[in-house]
């Protein structure tokens, strides 16, 4: 351990890695949250499709997904010809080989497990308290961020603790999206 610890190269990765399971974690929350929430106050249809949106992809291979974002964020892929057709940029920008790629990359992977944990957690909240709360004169935001909102604190720590470790355990997105610049 004192010679992985002394030698920056292996601390260089280690910090890498920390951070970009951190920057990925809060990210896969932030866009979850309100994904779990939907779901969890839609009706049979909608969350049917809501469903289907999250696991479609999340049942397609981790190696098929990488290669799908390299084609998309490619420097000729759609991403850029749309970005260059509409004028929001004058020349590719690189959204692969480098950070970027690596954390779009990982973040659609791992959304699907933060939005899962939330929503079971979410599940479980008995939407009376909710009810209680507006009854008794507060809006739908105080109702929401007084009541809800803390009652989903164990989702939330899940969430993040799952998509955290998983993270630190990302090698091929990584390599493939970070085309060897982004080591982990």
């Amino acid at each position: 351990y004192s010679e992985f610890f002394e030698t920056s190269a292996y601390v260089r990765v280690l910090g890498q890695t920390f951070r970009t399971a951190l920057i990925v974690t809060a990210c896969c929350v932030l866009l979850g949250y309100p994904y779990a929430y939907a779901m969890r106050r839609a009706g049979p249809v909608g969350f049917a499709l809501l469903s289907m949106a999250l696991l479609l992809p999340f049942w397609s291979s981790l190696l098929v997904r990488s290669f799908a974002w390299i084609a998309l964020l490619g420097t000729q892929g759609p991403v850029n010809s749309a970005l260059l057709a509409w004028g929001i940029v004058d020349e590719p920008v690189p959204f692969v080989r480098n950070e970027t790629g690596v954390l779009i990359g990982m973040i659609h992977v791992m959304v699907p497990y933060a939005v899962l944990t939330l929503y079971a957690n979410m599940r479980g909240i008995d939407v009376g308290l909710v009810a209680a709360a507006r009854s008794l004169g507060a809006s739908r935001w105080q109702a929401f961020r007084l009541v809800f909102l803390p009652l989903t604190a164990p989702g939330l720590i899940g969430a993040g603790l799952l998509v955290f470790i998983l993270s630190l355990g990302f090698f091929i997105t990584p390599a493939l999206l970070g085309g060897g610049k982004v080591m982990m």
